[in-house]
């Protein structure tokens, strides 16, 4: 969360929980060259280490974060990647196969396409931005005159600012004060997945990588229904093959309504059981895998901010939702980071248009217009992500999927 915070006379912005998809706000109110707006970021984690680490696809969105960002700090964005030492083209092509037989269905195209470690992303953000960690959010009050905003978190602490951003993922704090514990609930779909990370001997490691598959990342539809991941998860080690680490996952129909009691161990073997119907790479790198090897399992899940019923009142543009917090989408069609990325360049936008000036019509003006792109961007890429991953687990729709259909592009750039 972000909030541009009260300085003497002049009001500051502030944001809460500021995942990385949301510090380029920060990076760019950072910037000495653009007009200076406090600001203060709060962060819900104790500390910058979090036990689950993700990798992300950064593609359309490069043209924004390029914008939000200075050139000193993005030029450091190939370090970032999974294998910092593999260079990113200025086309790439994610490859798409049958996974019963290994055949090539087709490659998604992207102009460059960069495989981002969610930690080495984010701290390359927060160069020079400070965070105060360990602060959840639990209330949000407004001043009668319609000027201020303030946060409140468990510790007793509160701040107050001009715009409170909240930007806090998928089960946001912010939304659930903005519309109320159950509207604000993530909506699963009859789809589930079982989030591997896993490290390999030397041998294994190497074969994972080796031609004919993709060393970086590849995906596969099998004609039972069954989508299969497999991607470099850190290469950091270029030396040793055996500290590389991989990320993989099947996922599997499984009703919405269905509760899911399986331990660990027996969400290893249903992954392994499915993994055996796949070709190889996935075939291999779960049979390799430790059968109490720790896994993370969840339904897939959304949250459309179109529909009537998720539609918040941000007080005169004082509070609003960004990045994942506000439209947290099914993840097989890689759009979550973009859109996110978007939202931060089109709120600094709107930031920019109503600071200085003392009218509290500009603001409302100026949010209400972020909202009104942002909403019927982030509520369409909901509905393809989940028209996406329907489909890819449905071999008669396969090829009518966004994803074969629109490649990895933005769905207006088509």
């Amino acid at each position: 969360m972000t909030i541009p915070r009260l300085n003497g006379s002049r009001p500051r912005t502030g944001t809460t929980k500021g995942r990385s998809a949301l510090l380029p706000i920060h990076r760019m109110l950072n910037n000495k060259n653009q007009a200076q707006i406090p600001y203060t970021v709060y962060e819900q984690d104790l500390t910058n280490t979090r036990k689950t680490n993700w990798s992300m696809g950064l593609h359309w969105a490069l043209a924004p974060l390029r914008e939000l960002v200075p050139e000193n700090i993005l030029s450091h964005i190939q370090e970032t990647q999974v294998d910092p030492h593999v260079p990113t083209h200025e086309t790439d092509r994610l490859p798409l196969y049958n996974g019963q037989t290994g055949e090539l269905i087709k490659e998604l195209v992207s102009r460059k396409f960069y495989r981002l470690r969610r930690d080495k992303f984010r701290n390359m953000l927060m160069t020079g931005i400070p965070v105060q960690w360990g602060k959840q959010l639990c209330d949000i009050t407004y001043s009668p005159d319609g000027e201020r905003v303030t946060a409140k978190f468990t510790d007793g602490c509160e701040d107050t600012g001009r715009i409170l951003v909240g930007c806090d993922g998928p089960h946001s704090s912010v939304r659930r004060v903005l519309v109320g514990d159950e509207k604000a609930k993530v909506t699963p779909i009859d789809f589930a997945s079982t989030m591997c990370f896993t490290q390999h001997t030397r041998e294994h490691a190497l074969f994972l990588r080796a031609s004919p598959h993709n060393p970086l990342y590849q995906v596969a539809a099998h004609p039972d229904g069954y989508c299969a991941w497999l991607s470099l998860h850190d290469g950091d080690d270029i030396d040793h093959p055996e500290n590389w680490t991989f990320f993989h996952y099947i996922s599997y129909p499984e009703p919405k309504s269905q509760i899911n009691n399986r331990t660990n161990a027996e969400h290893v073997a249903y992954q392994k059981q499915l993994a055996s119907i796949f070709v190889d790479p996935w075939n291999s790198v779960f049979k390799w895998m430790k059968p109490n090897h720790p896994v993370w399992y969840s339904k897939l899940r959304n949250w459309d901010p179109s529909l009537p019923e998720h539609r918040w009142d941000n007080k005169l543009g004082r509070v609003t939702l960004a990045g994942d917090a506000a439209h947290p989408m099914t993840f097989q069609r890689g759009q979550g980071l973009n859109h996110a990325i978007m939202d931060a360049y089109t709120i600094k936008k709107a930031i920019d248009c109503f600071w200085v000036s003392p009218e509290l019509g500009k603001r409302a003006d100026a949010v209400g217009e972020y909202e009104k792109e942002m909403i019927a961007r982030g509520g369409e890429e909901v509905r393809l992500s989940e028209q996406n991953s329907i489909a890819i687990h449905d071999w008669r729709r396969v090829m009518e999927s966004p994803s074969i259909k629109s490649g990895l592009a933005l769905e207006r750039d088509n």
